[in-house]
């Protein structure tokens, strides 16, 4: 019996001794843990949304040595170079094509251009005030604009679709449809309060009235939703040619200037939603003047109210022309018959 009692408790102090031993493993783990937690926490950032992140020493010491030239070993580092592109400006070349491409053909037009040509332009308001498109103006169906059709519509989605660059010239203030039935709310009218005619028997709108502005501006936002890259502006301007004495005048609320820069910053905060370039064309002569009384045009204060000014021009003009337009924040776009040796350029018909 003795033996037996000596041997039970054996077992019994044995049971004690491993259980100090787990107990001192226990704390010795508890206590790394506690270390690293506390070694851990001297690097974790907090941002401001709550997330967090971790900054280890040795990240500091390769930010100073890359921001002074130098590796950790002390070595001689390339100085690091940091390059901006700036955004690349791509000249249009670009050539007009016949409105005949309208009714179909555009194609075949496409495929007869010369390699070099990346852009085309057509026209698509006339100055008599004709569009030739199936436009959906309310004012232009309402007048009796409208003479093309749906095939024109497609043929110019095709052309926008076709990878060149695509222009739409679009007669603005030359317009004998618009102006002869809205005399009195559009048009510039002679003495007497009829239409006023010029030395060609046709008409034009007056920009300083509301009216005329809105027709102008809704045909242009037609124009961009077709998909257009560039609206160009013809006959931007009063009329130059035709007995100006006869023009009833005594209703007018502002300047020439003051009309034509109402309309261009009507026509941009319109087109501001699209990825369009307005432009304007006007003619040498005034460009190289630099004004024009009776046209309401001063070069310097309406050629910065657009992307670009387009300028007929010859081989003989065009150094004149760009000597002209120095000191004006705006892009010179020549229109010639052959392309001139850089830029942008616009062969016409």
């Amino acid at each position: 019996m003795a033996k037996v009692k000596g041997t039970r408790g054996y077992k019994s102090y044995h049971g004690r001794s491993g259980g100090k031993k787990l107990l001192v493993v226990l704390l010795v783990l508890a206590l790394a843990a506690a270390m690293i937690f506390m070694l851990i926490q001297q690097h974790v950032v907090y941002d401001a949304d709550g997330s967090f992140r971790f900054e280890l020493p040795w990240h500091d010491r390769i930010d100073q040595t890359a921001a002074e030239g130098t590796s950790e070993d002390g070595s001689a580092q390339p100085e690091l170079e940091i390059i901006v592109e700036e955004p690349i400006t791509k000249d249009t070349y670009a050539c007009e094509l016949d409105a005949a491409v309208l009714q179909g053909g555009w194609e075949a037009a496409l495929e007869g251009l010369d390699p070099d040509i990346n852009a085309v332009a057509v026209r698509v308001k006339k100055n008599t005030g004709e569009i030739l498109y199936d436009s959906h103006v309310a004012g232009a169906v309402d007048c009796g604009a409208v003479v093309g059709s749906s095939v024109a519509r497609d043929s110019l989605q095709g052309l926008n679709d076709s990878g060149y660059y695509t222009i739409a010239r679009i007669s603005a203030l030359h317009d004998s449809r618009y102006a002869y039935a809205h005399m009195t709310d559009a048009a510039v009218c002679q003495l007497t309060g009829y239409v006023w005619y010029d030395t060609y028997s046709t008409h034009w709108l007056a920009p300083e009235k509301e009216l005329a502005r809105q027709y102008v501006v809704d045909i242009a936002r037609e124009c961009a939703e077709l998909g257009f890259d560039e609206l160009l502006l013809d006959d931007f301007c009063y009329p130059r040619d035709g007995r100006m004495s006869r023009i009833k005048t005594d209703e007018r609320t502002m300047t020439k200037q003051a009309a034509l820069a109402l309309l261009a910053g009507e026509l941009q905060k319109a087109l501001e939603d699209y990825d369009i370039k307005l432009s304007v064309s006007i003619d040498a002569d005034i460009v190289l003047a630099g004004s024009e009384e009776r046209t309401g045009i001063v070069v310097s204060e309406l050629a910065p109210k657009f992307d670009r000014v387009y300028v007929a021009a010859t081989e003989e003009t065009l150094p004149q022309i760009a000597a002209a337009m120095e000191g004006i924040d705006t892009e010179l776009v020549p229109m010639t018959s052959t392309a001139p040796g850089e830029g942008s350029y616009l062969i016409t018909e």
